[in-house]
């Protein structure tokens, strides 16, 4: 064989929690053999973020076989060969800890990452390193991205595309020629013990600092129904953005305020994003708003319509 394809998939974010691997042998070039396994991990905990990235759950490894029974059937042709991954340090950082997990000694083979081999071929284009965009560049489908079978047999056509690519005859050619193309140990890994996904970050408010705020007059009326209160926005209003509200209220006298307090006079309620704010679509401040009305404190709630009332010195 030239080379020997592997990729994994973990439940959750323990390294030694692969249930599922695939392997794509190549001679000549050519894809020649496939294997694929499921695999039964030592905790059977799936984290919802992982199967959302590979499918797979409890029920899919139920009955399969644990790792070291696995390792059984491949050891042989891991260790007599070079075994190529896309990000590698990832792959075989799984491979690491699953033989750690079970005791199992740490054997030395030869191994390879498929974004070096890959950025040698396409050299300058600014392609991105993940398998689908790499793939994607040398006309390869991933029949079924993130099933390690489907992305095994995407990486060992990724490097035979880099290897054709700068004609070479094969990929122990390929790297003798680029010798920026690191060839590891696998005994002298430093695995990575746990991965993290990625999470969304939470929406952020449309935030107006009140220090930037200043009143466009010198004259006020004093006997506007604003005057000298103290206003607290909470939500969007449909009407104008934050900042020209804000200006609105400090140019008729008002007092623009972050918080609701004992202080607050009014807080004006515009639309709220359930992603910020719950389900309920109820604010921290309106929440703190009712509970000080509870408390006979003399703080009005008042949707948009009502202060764009406010803000003509109408009564509501």
């Amino acid at each position: 064989m030239d080379f020997i394809a592997i990729d994994f998939e973990i439940a959750n974010e323990n390294m030694n929690s692969a249930c599922s691997v695939g392997l794509a042998y190549v001679e000549n070039n050519t894809v020649v053999k496939e294997q694929y396994f499921l695999i039964k991990p030592p905790n059977l905990k799936f984290d919802a973020r992982f199967t959302a990235v590979h499918g797979l759950k409890q029920n899919d490894v139920i009955g399969q076989k644990n790792f070291d029974e696995i390792w059984d059937l491949l050891k042989e042709d891991i260790t007599s060969h070079l075994i190529v991954a896309h990000n590698a340090q990832f792959d075989m950082s799984v491979l690491y800890c699953c033989l750690q997990s079970y005791g199992i000694a740490i054997p030395d083979f030869k191994y390879v990452c498929s974004i070096p081999i890959s950025t040698r071929a396409c050299r300058g284009e600014k392609i991105g390193q993940s398998l689908k965009e790499r793939t994607a560049r040398f006309g390869i489908s991933i029949e079924e991205h993130h099933h390690a079978g489907a992305d095994a047999r995407a990486c060992a056509e990724l490097v035979i595309a880099s290897v054709k690519t700068k004609n070479r005859k094969s990929l122990q050619s390929y790297c003798q020629t680029f010798s920026t193309i690191p060839i590891k140990q696998f005994a002298e890994l430093n695995p990575q013990t746990s991965f993290r996904t990625k999470r969304k970050s939470k929406p952020k408010f449309n935030r107006v600092a009140i220090s930037e705020i200043a009143a466009t007059t010198e004259t006020f009326n004093e006997n506007h129904t604003l005057y000298g209160k103290n206003i607290v926005f909470t939500g969007d209003l449909l009407s104008m953005d934050r900042k020209e509200a804000m200006q609105k209220v400090v140019d008729i006298g008002g007092i623009m305020k972050s918080g609701v307090s004992s202080k607050t006079n009014y807080l004006v309620v515009g639309r709220q994003d359930p992603k910020l704010v719950g389900a309920n679509g109820i604010s921290s401040k309106e929440k703190k708003a009712y509970e000080l009305q509870q408390k006979g404190l003399d703080i009005q709630i008042v949707k948009e319509e009502e202060f764009l009332k406010l803000l003509r010195n109408e009564v509501i």
